[in-house]
């Protein structure tokens, strides 16, 4: 529920000093903790305040301030919001007021291989993730490096397991995935981490804007290519994935770990569903774990298998920030260079 209008117009009043606001539109989607409200000005600048309802939300929104001040210094081809104003600290209630970025959500599940704005999605990911990741380090936004995001990810699938309410084929086919060290080989890299097709605003057959950066991070870049495996068609995923890595330098097992995040994804939301007790989550979060199984039996699912077989030690990737703290021979990893295995040959261009 969003606070009361006198509320709110005093939040506003002392955020953005000066202002007069003549219409409200309630933006705060089913059980968010932060309430955010369209805003339109006398003059007609539409305006968007957020205000956190708990102490996490207030975290969480100040992450979401802190990333945009880091992406307010980079040059990006689109538009991302930027902080325009907050409350005072002798403020009832904290909000923050950023500007409206304007634009159509994309629709991923209409998308089709061949439409234009395919091309324009990977190259914009491949954007975000050539940021450096000295800025996102420097601004003490959160990174996880491969050893750290699969332990992650390990607890929470044996969290789930032991709900009893997964088929074994799936928990076979995750922790196999799971324990391959091969198949985490990746470069860790700048994401915006929650890149659902909402927060994507195009016009024409161009992205515009993106929002939602709260999660911006130094971590997997599989992350991001995520949200389309699951939303998007395999065709149209493939489609992105090919563009993206005509734009940057990936790892050639990224389309795999964006799969197997997309099926982890129903099990944490099993697992929350379960935790919370809402059984109406719980039974919907089981339909589309067995339509999963169900795509399994039938082989319509992809291989989680890497592509390629290096060294059988994992490969330790250290944060420029930290190697000065390391007295033994190290390889530091910059962005777009691939990891190379040190007996390994190199291999030939490709073309």
């Amino acid at each position: 529920m969003g606070k009361p209008s006198l509320i709110l117009a005093a939040l506003a009043a002392d955020a953005l000093p000066g202002l007069r606001f003549n219409q409200v539109q309630d933006l705060t989607p089913p059980g968010e903790e932060i309430v955010t409200q369209l805003l339109t000005t006398d003059q007609g600048q539409q305006i968007l305040l957020k205000s956190p309802k708990s102490a996490l939300a207030l975290t969480k929104l100040g992450l979401e301030v802190r990333a945009l001040r880091v992406l307010g210094k980079i040059n990006l081809p689109f538009q991302v919001p930027s902080l325009l104003g907050e409350t005072s600290p002798k403020a009832v209630y904290k909000a923050y007021a950023f500007d409206y970025v304007l634009g159509n959500q994309l629709d991923a599940g209409r998308l089709k291989p061949e439409d234009p704005i395919i091309s324009a999605l990977g190259i914009a990911l491949a954007q975000i993730h050539s940021i450096p990741a000295s800025l996102i380090a420097d601004a003490g936004l959160p990174e996880s490096d491969p050893a750290l995001r699969v332990r992650e990810r390990v607890a929470e699938f044996d969290r789930a397991m032991e709900t009893g309410r997964i088929h074994p084929d799936l928990l076979e086919r995750w922790q196999n995935a799971l324990l391959d060290l091969n198949l985490f080989r990746y470069q860790p890299c700048v994401v915006h981490g929650a890149l659902d097709s909402e927060y994507i605003l195009t016009e024409g057959n161009q992205i515009v804007g993106i929002n939602n950066w709260t999660n911006l991070s130094i971590d997997d870049p599989a992350i991001d290519l995520a949200p389309f495996f699951g939303e998007c068609s395999s065709e149209v995923a493939e489609a992105i994935a090919l563009s993206y890595e005509g734009a940057i330098k990936a790892d050639r097992n990224i389309r795999q770990r964006a799969n197997l995040y997309v099926e982890l994804s129903l099990a944490s939301y099993l697992l929350q569903a379960v935790e919370s007790g809402d059984e109406a989550s719980i039974a919907d979060a089981q339909g589309y774990l067995e339509n999963l199984h169900s795509h399994l039996l039938e082989g319509q699912l992809p291989s989680l298998k890497p592509s390629e077989l290096v060294g059988q030690s994992p490969e330790v990737v250290t944060p420029i920030s930290q190697a000065a703290s390391f007295t033994g021979p190290i390889t530091i990893v910059t962005e777009q260079i691939e990891i190379v295995e040190g007996e390994a040959e190199p291999e030939e261009p490709k073309a």
